[in-house]
């Protein structure tokens, strides 16, 4: 291999891969299209043929451009890797380089078995799609939501090879993409040319968009699906939710965790987490796959999966989603909390145009010293500032105090990274038609106004409760929505707990997962021993 990319797989990721690699059903021809003098080439031609040296079923073939095979096959973006282009219509467009590394492991496994991450119901209706499709889905290395957007395109490919191309292109290394479709924020999807959207979609909704070639805001459960029968089902597949079903499968309980977007939560998107018992310092990435690992072995896990209705008759609850139908006799809820929005002009209209909730998705795309602000002074806000401006980004943060809430660790390194700050203002109007070009702030002691300019406005001023699932049920919540629950994680209804951020109190893993490990166990002494049926009860 070349010097440069010696360590490109260490030996502990080589094990994994052999093991991954022992489940490969097919041989899996990869075609790599590099050139020259190319950096993401000369990484993807070391990348791949470090992965077909752990396996006799990768079959891998370098071609450069300007080849007889580039101009056969109409490649004219390097580089380029072609998954089994003698069967399906997949292409990778960009280098591999972090979690498009795990879009590119996960394809060939995929490929290898004819296998697709699709639900059923998704794949039946699939079936029905009679004209051709081209799914482009747009990705960064940073993005933790982008892999499975880019595997709903991959299995679209597979179900159906004669009529769905499926292209998952690296945004950066393809900037004209990005003016093209105004994309600031990824996932990014388009189909035919017609963008339809950002953002994670459930499999069901991402193929009805395939018919619709437009965006599909709301999808209601099927009249018919499966039926499941299990004693818990945890609502909500963060710390907490992971951590419920951890301790209710070791309970004895039969559980399902229920995730209606990507597992993992707050935590999936924070760049280093510092604060939790074991590591010193891990990513939010890691440690989110640490624990869905683990999870796995104490309940099913099933993503993309929104809770539409649920109903109560007697002791057990009927939950639907928009996939199947559940029969539980009890409920945790860990819905956790959404991004709380400013409520300025110009938010919702340069929503993903520039204005972003997550700093770990969309930082990429400003990494090249272009000038952003953080609105907020928690952790979450410093922390989001001091990850753009490890990756190059001229970041400033605007506070609406004269003093932050973060811990002072963090604003120690704030200080110490010459971050500037914007004391005593807030966002009075965020400027832009099709992208944010500035913001305008006033001032809350003189209301005087100052105006940057900036090419983005991440926003991180706290949360407010995803409650949806308490408002079915009728459930006692807050003044500010958060969920009422005991110190045994009772809510107001028997057999329902609530756990993790959407409790409200300190949002913290440690507290998130701590309250999980309650609510499981609970749930498990109730079922034992119904405390509402003691004598001289109801």
């Amino acid at each position: 291999m070349d010097k440069e990319f010696d360590n490109i797989l260490p030996e502990e990721t080589k094990q994994v891969l052999r093991d991954t690699f022992k489940d490969l059903k097919d041989k899996v021809s990869i075609e790599v299209f590099i050139k020259d003098n190319d950096q993401f080439s000369a990484f993807t031609s070391e990348f791949i043929k470090g992965i077909s040296e752990l396996t006799d079923k990768i079959d891998a073939k370098f071609y450069k451009a300007g080849s007889d095979a580039a101009k056969k096959k109409g490649i004219t973006r390097f580089p380029t890797i072609l998954i089994s282009p003698d069967k399906y219509r997949i292409s990778l467009i960009g280098a591999p380089i972090g979690e498009e590394a795990r879009t590119l492991i996960m394809s060939i496994m995929l490929a290898s078995n004819d296998g697709t991450i699709l639900s059923g119901l998704a794949i039946k209706r699939l079936s029905e799609l009679k004209e051709p499709r081209r799914i482009q889905v747009f990705v960064s290395p940073t993005c933790p939501y982008c892999p499975q957007q880019a595997l709903n395109a991959v299995s679209a490919a597979i179900a159906l090879p004669d009529l769905i191309t499926a292209e998952v292109i690296e945004m950066y290394e393809n900037k004209d993409y990005m003016d093209k479709y105004h994309i600031v924020t990824v996932p990014f999807t388009v189909v035919d040319n017609v963008p339809i959207g950002t953002g994670l979609k459930p499999a069901e909704i991402f193929v009805e968009e395939l018919f619709a070639v437009s965006s599909v805001e709301k999808m209601f459960a099927p009249k018919e699906g499966e039926k499941i029968e299990v004693d818990v089902a945890i609502i909500g597949g963060g710390p907490s939710g992971l951590t419920a079903g951890i301790y209710a499968g070791r309970s004895g309980l039969k559980s399902v965790i229920l995730e209606k977007a990507t597992v993992g939560g707050q935590v999936l998107v924070t760049p280093v987490v510092e604060n939790y018992p074991g590591f010193t310092r891990i990513a939010g990435k890691t440690l989110v796959d640490i624990m869905y690992q683990q999870a796995l072995q104490y309940s099913h896990i099933f993503e993309g999966e929104d809770v539409i209705d649920i109903k109560k008759t007697g002791e057990i609850f009927e939950i639907k989603t928009n996939r199947r139908t559940y029969h539980v006799k009890g409920i945790i809820i860990a819905t956790g909390a959404e991004h709380k929005k400013l409520d300025a002009p110009g938010e919702k209209h340069l929503s993903g145009r520039g204005v972003s909730y997550c700093a770990t998705c969309d930082g990429y795309f400003y990494k090249d010293g272009k000038r952003v602000i953080v609105v907020g002074g928690g952790n979450t806000a410093v922390t989001d500032a001091l990850y753009l401006h490890s990756i190059g980004a001229d970041v400033s943060l605007v506070h609406r105090k004269d003093k932050l809430r973060a811990e002072q660790f963090l604003q120690k390194s704030l200080t110490d990274n010459k971050i500037p700050i914007h004391w005593n203002y807030v966002v009075k109007e965020i400027i832009g038609k099709n992208e944010v070009h500035g913001v305008r702030l006033q001032n809350v002691k003189d209301n005087s106004i100052k105006v940057l300019e900036v090419d983005a406005v991440f926003v991180a001023i706290g949360y407010v409760p995803n409650n949806g699932t308490a408002k079915m049920l009728n459930l006692a919540i807050e003044a500010e929505g958060y969920i009422k629950a005991d110190n045994k994680q009772r809510t107001s209804m028997e057999m329902v707990y609530a756990a993790g951020d959407v409790t409200g109190g300190v949002k913290q893993i440690a507290t998130a997962v701590g309250q999980g490990a309650i609510a499981a166990i609970t749930a498990f002494e109730d079922l034992s021993n119904p405390y509402w049926k003691k004598e001289g009860q109801i």
